[in-house]
């Protein structure tokens, strides 16, 4: 009597491990899935809170426009300054979409455009 209620025990346990594992082994593939995927938006905000109306166009060293998206729902124009500095560009003001406009004519290597708004 005592074999079989080892017998019974042990394929109790190994039941319940076949069904465990199976769930515990997802569980782990899910986790390190998650885990390991970059985030390839950056930030999923907006980057420029406040903006510039004027700047002398001489001391910008490059431009970035970001286009509009789910991180955010305006154009932002990033302005890298010759000292290192970055500051939001008002992408409405007709000189900085003037600017940017004359960058594109000239394909400009100072010009950075991400997200889908690359000159075709």
């Amino acid at each position: 009597m005592r074999s079989s209620a080892c017998v019974s025990a042990t394929a109790g346990s190994a039941l319940l491990r076949s069904r465990l594992l199976p769930l515990l082994l997802l569980a782990t593939l899910a986790w390190i899935a998650n885990a390991s995927k970059p985030i390839a938006t950056g930030e999923l905000r907006c980057k420029c809170v406040k903006t510039i109306q004027r700047i002398h166009p001489k001391i910008i060293a490059s431009v970035e426009v970001i286009a509009a998206g789910p991180h955010c729902p305006t154009h932002e124009v990033i302005a890298t300054l010759k000292k290192g500095t970055e500051i939001c560009l008002n992408p409405e003001a007709p000189w900085v979409k003037k600017f940017i406009q004359r960058y594109l004519d000239n394909d400009s290597p100072t010009l950075t455009s991400l997200s889908g708004t690359d000159k075709d």
